[in-house]
């Protein structure tokens, strides 16, 4: 929380401005200490909401570990507060073994709470965790957020050309997006909209930066999301930003717990829903990465990673026709789109039509837009020696896969599926070790030989997950790998196994 930021609001009557952290009413002027002034602003976001003391430390310190008379001084010097100048604006009652709530001066604590019954503590617990600075206002007795002016036409048009401009999910419409909506918030400060959108635009924009200049990058996303929900606390668009931005490698289970309390404010949020099936696609729970693919193509069937998405989890389920389907469908709206040709490259080679994989790249005109013929032949060699089944052709292509594994992020990815398949799961194993963990060799952050780039600190472990590497799964080494990884430990706190238990045994 940056009281900075932070609008005034009056709580009865007394005005709240957290910038100076000052109360100011008819019992005179106070000037808060920073931390009582956060705790202040906290209680009040919660609406009559009842907040633990884990609450509070992830909101107003940064979720660090704290000992009980840090906060029990601050319960006190807030509590002197609002029997002097604050005594016409709220009262601070302590919840015995459970926390704290802030109520208006007057109110009856055994009447109905100022929140709705059905609002869920997990929206609490975004709003602190995303950072949002929306700020809960008490006038006329009842609760209201703040509501955005009229916004102009032309920042609409801008702002619509802006998420239009990100839906294929490429470099140069990534890039125009990011200036539609800069226009946009220049013309209208006040849209929130388009402060959200911005913030995945960025946020999309870091797979094009190379990682010595993604920190900066990460920032102007943070930036334009805590914006976003300073003027709307419910705007969906930058939570989604702000869940794609948290780490998920070997994080699995807070980006988890992260990711279900956005969505717990934002149902069916198509953003949302898409980085939830990502996060789910990386833990092996591939049928219910489905069902929430499945939702973030509904909300918007023009997001071209959405259907990817979809269609890699339907073929990782073992829904081969339903994915073909959705593959060939999304390759006919966008042709030459590198994520779909890949995927569809993928699904035939591994599928036992590595025939028709090889033949995809026999055309020139068919292959993907701007991908050098040096990267596609290396998918190629895979198809042509599976469907050959030659010694000679096998090792040919496992030699180039190994050689450029140690290239960059995406090469390794390829390698792991390539080796496995072919049956050399030593080598397959190996390359997984450097991956995820750097023995053996480093993989640079680059994932191809052309300017895209794995964002910093991610590893994506989907591929472990899918049909090409059931020989690794099968392996003795494969558990390890998960213990490794961090998945068994997710698997058994979680409650929530893979799509195959045994793996989770193991």
């Amino acid at each position: 929380m940056v009281l900075a930021r932070e609008q005034p609001f009056r709580l009865g009557g007394v005005e709240v401005r957290p910038a100076t952290r000052e109360l100011v009413g008819p019992g005179g002027r106070e000037v808060l200490e920073p931390r009582v002034m956060q705790v202040l602003v906290a209680l009040a976001r919660a609406r009559g909401e009842i907040l633990t003391r884990e609450d509070l430390t992830e909101s107003c310190w940064e979720g660090r570990i704290v000992g009980e008379d840090a906060l029990s001084r601050v319960i006190s010097r807030l509590r002197r507060a609002s029997e002097g100048v604050g005594r016409d604006g709220w009262t601070l009652e302590t919840v015995t073994k459970v926390g704290y709530r802030l109520l208006p001066a007057g109110h009856d604590p055994m009447a109905s709470p100022l929140a709705p019954a059905a609002a869920p503590a997990a929206r609490r617990r975004i709003l602190a965790a995303t950072g949002a600075a929306g700020v809960a206002v008490l006038g006329g007795g009842a609760w209201w957020l703040w509501r955005p002016g009229r916004i102009s036409p032309k920042a609409r048009d801008l702002y619509e050309k802006g998420r239009e401009a990100m839906r294929p999910g490429l470099r140069e419409g990534t890039a125009q997006s990011v200036g539609f909506l800069r226009e946009a918030v220049a013309e209208a400060p006040n849209f929130p909209d388009a402060w959200g959108a911005l913030a995945l635009a960025y946020q999309a924009s870091l797979r094009f930066t190379e990682p010595a200049k993604q920190p900066g990058v990460r920032s102007q996303a943070e930036a334009a999301a805590r914006r976003a929900l300073d003027l709307d606390p419910r705007e969906p668009q930058a939570s989604a930003a702000l869940a794609l931005l948290a780490p998920i490698y070997r994080n699995w289970g807070p980006a988890e717990r992260l990711y279900l309390r956005a969505l717990a404010l934002h149902a069916r949020e198509g953003e949302l829903e898409f980085v939830y099936a990502r996060l789910l696609s990386d833990v092996g729970r591939m049928r219910d990465a489905v069902t929430h693919a499945q939702a973030a193509v509904v909300e918007d069937e023009f997001a071209v990673w959405r259907q990817y998405m979809l269609a890699l989890t339907l073929w990782a389920a073992g829904r081969l026709e339903e994915a073909d389907t959705v593959v060939a469908k999304a390759l006919a709206r966008w042709p030459g789109h590198y994520a779909l040709w890949f995927q569809q490259l993928s699904m035939f080679m591994f599928s036992g039509r590595a025939d028709r994989a090889a033949a995809m790249g026999a055309d020139p005109s068919n292959r993907p837009l701007n991908i050098p013929a040096a990267d596609v032949e290396i998918s190629l060699s895979v198809a042509r020696a599976l469907a050959s089944g030659a010694p000679g052709d096998i090792r040919a292509a496992a030699d180039l896969n190994l050689e450029r594994a140690r290239k960059g992020v995406g090469y390794a990815e390829n390698a792991i599926t390539a080796l496995s398949a072919f049956g050399r799961l030593d080598e397959a194993f190996a390359v997984a070790r450097a991956l995820y963990f750097s023995e053996g060799f480093v993989i640079p952050g680059q994932r191809f030989s052309t300017a895209i780039y794995a964002v910093e600190g991610t590893r994506h472990t989907h591929i472990l997950f899918l049909p090409p590497t059931q020989a690794m799964r099968a392996d003795p080494r494969f558990p390890g790998l998960m213990r490794d990884l961090g998945l068994s430990d997710y698997w058994q706190t979680s409650r929530h196994p893979p799509d195959d238990p045994a793996w989770a045994r193991a």
